[in-house]
């Protein structure tokens, strides 16, 4: 595997700037509840967690408002986005888009099947199920090595685009009881497979299945 996916998947990698410490550290917490939504994050409490000054902090603490982590409020500093339920229905409108066009290109143009798909799915089975945000993030380097696949610069723009409020979304699920880890994974490996004999129906109701967590997600968020 090379070393974005090492990185992200067993916690191992390169040493990173304190610009990248301080931007996974924030991002973590976010994803983990350590910042609530609508909660701010404080630079000091920031620089706590993450081990570095306050000038990383705050170039973090504006990459994650680009991304869509945070909202910047002038004088008042970094909020922790809210997920609504209308926006988990948007999310999950435009991702089942995106990804089962990804399917159907790759089935119906026969294109390879990158072997990064199947480690990725190796590199999930051996993360402890406890492991929630290590289970996120293979899941999110998935997904985008999916699309990727499909050979469509835009579409790849575009769902890169969505990773924030994905990621957040999928750690809540994981958090609420809602998604399994252990079904993620079969689901995943069942796509490598549709995909690998150019199955687009098979990948596609894979998709749909595995994608069908966002609407639970949002009953459950509104119930």
């Amino acid at each position: 595997m090379n070393s974005r996916k090492d990185a992200h998947s067993v916690g191992v990698g390169p040493v990173q700037s304190a610009r990248e410490r301080a931007y996974t550290g924030i991002r973590s917490a976010i994803l983990k509840g350590s910042f609530e939504p609508g909660a701010f994050v404080e630079e000091a409490q920031a620089c706590e967690i993450t081990g570095v000054s306050r000038s990383p902090v705050r170039e973090a603490l504006s990459r994650l408002a680009a991304e869509g982590y945070l909202e910047q409020h002038p004088r008042r500093g970094a909020m922790v986005r809210w997920l609504s339920p209308t926006e988990l229905r948007d999310l999950h409108e435009v991702r089942l888009m995106v990804e089962t066009h990804a399917a159907s290109k790759i089935c119906r143009e026969k294109r390879p099947v990158p072997d990064t798909l199947l480690e990725l799915c190796e590199a999930h089975e051996a993360t402890p199920a406890e492991d929630l945000l290590g289970c996120v993030e293979i899941n999110r380097l998935f997904h985008q090595a999916l699309v990727a696949a499909a050979g469509n610069t835009v579409l790849v723009q575009v769902f890169d685009g969505l990773q924030a409020p994905l990621s957040r979304a999928a750690m809540l699920s994981l958090r609420q009881g809602v998604g399994k880890t252990e079904i993620i994974e079969v689901e995943h490996r069942e796509m490598v497979a549709a995909l690998s004999v150019h199955d687009e129906e098979r990948a596609v109701e894979v998709i749909r299945r595995h994608l069908a967590l966002m609407p639970r997600l949002t009953r459950a968020l509104t119930a």
